[in-house]
């Protein structure tokens, strides 16, 4: 999805709540003002400068979302996902009801941030798109200004605008190729998809947050949040952020703490040891590597982090998974287990 070597640097439902009409999409639901409260106010970590304040970073390079679409669709619950717009295409196949959206890169998070800003304002994916031209600059800023009035943040966010819209007119049109030769929807490319995200950003139901996989405090404020607001996660995204660390102390307890249920799943990618998970057909198009995809029940993968063993990364896990070498998917299954130790 993006370029998530960046993450080398230290530092990364609803039963009873919503009250959903047949119409979900286009009307906006009724969430407890206690509910939104957790979801809102939810502590985050202060991020530490990178080198990664750069365009590119604000849109994702994995091509084949379409890989997990069948594995996700209709998931509801709590999403989760690192990155930018990739979680959109992700929320909108599974019908969650909230999504959390959290980077350890500052630029990240205020791409997030203008994203649920121009959902607000637009009332179609068309209108949406277009507030990402350099056209509609004018037009852009203003939406951002007014979304973001009273933010600390404003300027930076706004100067994050004028680094990602050339970036994200070339995510747009790779996007257009892809869905066309695969024959898929991403969210910007069906109104249901889009419908369902806009009634999400409207009801204040998606969150920008800055934050590390590995941090102490923002994940273990999402499982504290998640389960005051009595919601299970069913999709976590990981991109290929795991390629590049071992799981850690601070790791597991974060991912163990996530409440989650049979039906959760983890979804990732990964782009090292292309030998043993092959890169899936056009998954380059927009990096010079491609992507193996990845879907794991989260139940499994808490099993596997509550395991003594030392150094466990993710391709461990992967290992233990029927790998369609064709495709460049594996799927686990939920009695993959770590080894005794």
């Amino acid at each position: 999805m993006i370029r998530f070597n960046h993450w080398l640097l230290p530092g990364l439902l609803l039963a009873g709540v919503l009250s959903c009409s047949t119409e979900k999409t286009e009307k906006q639901d009724t969430v407890s003002p206690e509910t939104l409260s957790y979801f809102q106010n939810s502590p985050e970590e202060e991020l530490k400068p990178t080198i990664w304040f750069t365009g590119d970073t604000t849109i994702t390079n994995e091509d084949r979302l379409d890989l997990f679409e069948k594995h996700v669709r209709g998931l509801g619950g709590g999403c989760f996902g690192v990155g930018s717009s990739q979680n959109l295409s992700l929320a909108a196949w599974a019908k969650c009801d909230f999504l959390w959206l959290m980077d350890f890169t500052e630029i990240v998070v205020a791409a997030n941030k203008i994203n649920i800003a121009f959902l607000k304002a637009a009332e179609n994916r068309q209108q949406f798109r277009r507030l990402w031209t350099k056209e509609a600059r004018r037009e852009a800023l203003a939406i951002i200004e007014k979304e973001y009035a009273n933010a600390a943040d404003l300027k930076f966010i706004e100067s994050a605008w004028a680094k990602s819209y050339p970036f994200q007119m070339k995510r747009y049109a790779t996007d257009d190729k892809v869905t066309a030769k695969y024959n898929f929807a991403l969210w910007l490319y069906d109104d249901s998809l889009y419908n369902h995200i806009r009634t999400m950003a409207l009801g204040g139901r998606i969150r920008a947050l800055k934050g590390d996989l590995r941090g102490p405090t923002t994940v273990l404020g999402i499982a504290d949040a998640a389960r005051r607001m009595n919601i299970v996660l069913r999709l976590v995204y990981f991109s290929n952020a795991e390629e590049y660390f071992t799981y850690g102390e601070q790791f597991r307890k974060n991912w163990t703490a996530i409440p989650v249920d049979e039906k959760s799943l983890i979804v990732r990618t990964i782009s090292v040891e292309k030998h043993k998970f092959p890169w899936a057909p056009d998954s380059h198009l927009s990096t010079d590597r491609g992507f193996h995809y990845n879907i794991q029940p989260a139940l499994s993968y808490q099993n596997w982090l509550k395991s003594p063993q030392k150094n466990l990364r993710s391709r461990d896990i992967l290992a233990t998974g029927q790998v369609d070498r064709e495709n460049g998917f594996t799927l686990i299954p939920p009695d993959s287990r770590p080894p005794e130790v």
